[in-house]
């Protein structure tokens, strides 16, 4: 149950070949396996019952690897039907690697997890296939195996809020997955990790952030005026308004220039341009996966981008990947910008990321070039905009549900007090002090997920454990948000909108601590003002729950396809 990996073996005998030299490690590191386990085959095949209770030993010869044909005619395979008392001696190919593939020692031998980033068909087929679905799948096998099962040849996944700490924490031993990405996010031992990160702290720190309410504010009016000149005439995309205006704020906060997603005549640009972002998520699991596909779609981009037309999704990325090129060029020659507070007009620079990050000594010169400056950047604009466009569109469509009602007059007999004026937005560490809105982001934000992919970690320098079973070191182990957001004895009844789980004295777990973050003076600064001058008056339109709801994982969460996102009318 621990290492079951129920992927099946009905492909060409070469597409079984890396699977086989595994197997053929394992076996060769002792005189004999032996395990106990359940097997799932069909009796054409085998001749043993299907889910039965075997014991398979392997004795392997010296000449086992040399195979002639898909027979090994040197090793003998014998399963023993406990049920049944049923023996047989298969020396099939593909009877031995089903066998010994789903009942590898829970020990986790070095050839089996060595530091090949090399992906099973298995998870292929769920990533890319069915688009975003293994998480799904990882749930699965956690229902019917237990809360530690193994995801794929060199990777554990646990489903134990209990373990959480264990993972996430601030032990140095503990690094990131290395996946040769060269960004902050994704650089994994801690020694070059924290040098990285610490250049960009003094951007994400609480007083920055402050200093960019202005920044923040302009862009939210930009959003209302949106809403009040569509409100007479049809019903508006709030999901897609939101992730514009969050777009508008990382693009001025990283790169000093704004996208002007939320201006008038960019309507066209602004949809071409989210529908060609979204789709590098997609991807990101076979970018992260295959290295040098980045860098060849950031050449190509850079070669071809700048004579890209129209809004298709290709040419549009490829345009952007040449802009975001030329841009980051342009920087590299400018002289350094310090951080500064903005001016509260928009028509002043406000302080941004990269110029600064570009000419700090601190940095390596490695990453003040090339393709890490170009993958840090765009793992900024990233994070910055469609995880909060997305709990700003949860949020909204779960306070306007039938279902919500009270929820929803709660908030705004709250913000009435508050805000007496609606024109007017206060401040970020004003509308903190709000209890309910505190309560429905909170809530929003368990829902949302924020990250929902999952996040490997290995310890490279002990063992890790878990309830006795041993885990080795340099062994990829990790969990996922949803399975602690969405936990039914921590949060009973988890898909259901409660803002009433985070009022009260406090809980024995604390589990969503008070953000600091860009997203957080998002989230408390655009939901009341949206609320308090719109919310008597907007209702849902044709939106369901499935149209915003988390249902595929593309690092960050998706609706199931073929939705129209959050639309709402304003009389």
């Amino acid at each position: 149950r621990l290492i079951h990996s129920p992927l099946l073996f009905v492909l060409p005998l070469g597409g079984i070949a890396p699977v086989a030299s595994g197997i053929q490690s394992s076996i060769l590191a002792s005189s004999q396996l032996q395990i106990r386990t359940t097997v799932s085959f069909a009796p054409s095949v085998t001749g043993v019952d299907q889910a039965s209770s075997i014991l398979a030993t392997a004795t392997p010869a010296p000449n086992l690897g040399n195979p002639a044909g898909n027979v090994y005619p040197d090793c003998t395979l014998t399963c023993v039907n406990e049920t049944a008392g049923l023996i047989t001696e298969p020396n099939n190919l593909y009877q031995i690697c089903g066998v010994l593939y789903r009942t590898q020692t829970a020990v986790c031998e070095a050839a089996l997890c060595s530091d090949s980033d090399r992906q099973s068909t298995y998870e292929i087929y769920y990533e890319l296939m069915l688009g975003g679905r293994f998480a799904q799948q990882i749930e699965n096998l956690h229902e019917r195996y237990g809360p530690i099962v193994r995801i794929n040849p060199f990777e554990f996944h646990i489903n134990d809020l209990e373990y959480y700490n264990q993972i996430y924490n601030f032990d140095h031993n503990l690094e990131k997955r290395d996946y040769h990405i060269q960004n902050v996010q994704h650089t994994g031992p801690h020694p070059d990790h924290r040098p990285l990160r610490r250049v960009l702290d003094p951007y994400l720190s609480r007083t920055t952030i402050q200093h960019l309410e202005p920044l923040i504010k302009h862009n939210i009016e930009a959003l209302c005026r949106h809403i009040a000149a569509k409100s007479h005439q049809q019903p508006i995309k709030l999901s897609h308004l939101y992730r514009c205006m969050t777009a508008d704020i990382i693009t001025s906060y990283t790169l000093g220039k704004s996208y002007n997603l939320l201006a008038v005549d960019n309507e066209g640009k602004s949809e071409s341009f989210l529908r060609a972002f979204r789709f590098t998520f997609r991807l990101l699991w076979l970018l992260r996966e295959i290295p040098y596909l980045g860098v060849v779609v950031r050449l190509v981009g850079k070669g071809v981008g700048r004579w890209c037309g129209g809004s298709g999704i290709i040419p549009t990325l490829l345009r952007w990947q040449w802009e975001i090129d030329t841009h980051l060029s342009f920087l590299r020659t400018s002289p350094s910008s310090p951080l500064a507070p903005p001016s509260s007009t928009p028509t002043n620079p406000t302080p941004s990321i990269i110029p600064s990050y570009i000419h700090n000594p601190s940095l390596p010169s490695s990453f003040r070039s090339g393709q890490p400056l170009h993958d840090t950047t765009v793992m900024l604009l990233a994070a910055g905009f469609e995880t909060t466009g997305f709990t700003l569109t949860t949020t909204t469509y779960h306070l306007l549900s039938p279902s919500s009602t009270s929820h929803l007059q709660t908030l705004l007999s709250e913000l009435h007090t508050a805000i007496p004026d609606p024109t007017s937005i206060p401040s970020w560490s004003t509308l903190q002090k709000l209890p309910y809105l505190t309560a429905i982001i909170q809530e929003s934000l368990r829902l949302s997920l924020g990250a929902s992919a999952r996040l490997p970690r290995r310890n490279s320098k002990e063992d890790m454990w878990y309830k006795g079973w041993k885990i080795p070191r340099g062994t990829v182990v990790g969990m996922t948000h949803a399975d602690l957001h969405y936990d039914p004895i921590l949060f009973p009844d988890p898909k259901r909108f409660d803002p009433g789980r985070w009022l009260g004295d406090g809980e024995d777990v604390e589990v969503v601590k008070r953000r600091e973050s860009l997203a957080h003076a998002e989230l408390f600064l655009t939901l009341p003002t949206i609320f308090r001058r719109y919310g008597e008056h907007m209702a849902l339109w044709e939106t369901e729950r499935k149209d915003v709801e988390p249902a595929r994982d593309f690092f960050v969460p998706a609706p199931e396809p073929g939705g129209n996102g959050l639309r709402v009318t304003v009389k």
